[in-house]
């Protein structure tokens, strides 16, 4: 995660993370609960991204227009 720079505004801060982990029976520290936040942001990137190039490479299915069996 050396490489990985945050962008944008984030909502949960390391502390509040530690907080929610630490009542679910958790317990990590503030640093740690910041490389797991890094983690989490960039994992959610890529799977968006990842949605939004399947859908755009996606090829709709032709329609075909009936044809007149009797003419």
């Amino acid at each position: 995660m050396k490489n990985f720079i945050p962008t944008g505004k984030r909502t949960i801060t390391p502390i509040n993370a530690a907080r929610l982990l630490d009542k679910h029976g958790t317990e990590v520290s503030p640093e740690r609960a910041k490389l797991i936040l890094d983690f989490l942001y960039k994992f959610a990137k890529l799977s968006a991204a990842q949605v939004i190039n399947a859908d755009f490479n996606k090829k709709t299915p032709e329609k075909k227009t009936p044809r007149n069996l009797f003419r």
